[in-house]
């Protein structure tokens, strides 16, 4: 979308949300565009993270337990079940986030990774010089109240 065919409610929502300069808004490509005009519709999910195994985890997660984000890729510590955040479980995590991101973008109905919907933590595990391994599946979910 070149910058021509960018609606003016677009080039303000850019300016509000992103704080975007008059000279930074000549640099946005048209895939940031997509990216920015999608937006609403990353309010209407989240992503959820559950564990699936999880062995000798020094944060304590166990099987069932969620890590939740908004899929603007904002953890949601309020919606999360997971006891501890963890640091090693959180940062695997961001590919799934861009999946997401380019799924909405692309206007898919369901955002959620497909065939590669599961990550492991950071820590490697006990057998490999590690401490814990905790293995999420990830899935999105509809809001019933779209996050702000």
């Amino acid at each position: 979308m070149a910058q021509q065919e960018v609606s003016p409610e677009l080039i303000e929502f850019a300016r509000r949300r992103y704080c975007v300069s008059d000279e930074q808004l000549k640099k946005i490509t048209p895939t940031q565009w997509r990216v920015m005009e999608s937006a609403p519709g990353r309010h209407q999910y989240r992503m959820v993270a559950e564990v699936l195994d999880s062995q000798t985890c020094s944060a304590g997660h166990q099987k069932g337990q969620k890590y939740v984000f908004s899929a603007s890729g904002y953890l949601l510590p309020e919606e999360s079940t997971v006891t501890n955040l963890c640091l090693f479980a959180i940062a695997p995590m961001l590919p799934f986030i861009l999946i997401v991101y380019d799924r909405l973008a692309e206007g898919l109905e369901d955002p959620s990774p497909k065939g590669w919907d599961s990550v492991q933590c950071a820590d490697v595990g006990l057998d490999c010089g590690g401490i814990g391994q905790v293995l999420f599946r990830v899935y999105c979910e509809k809001v019933a109240q779209p996050y702000k």
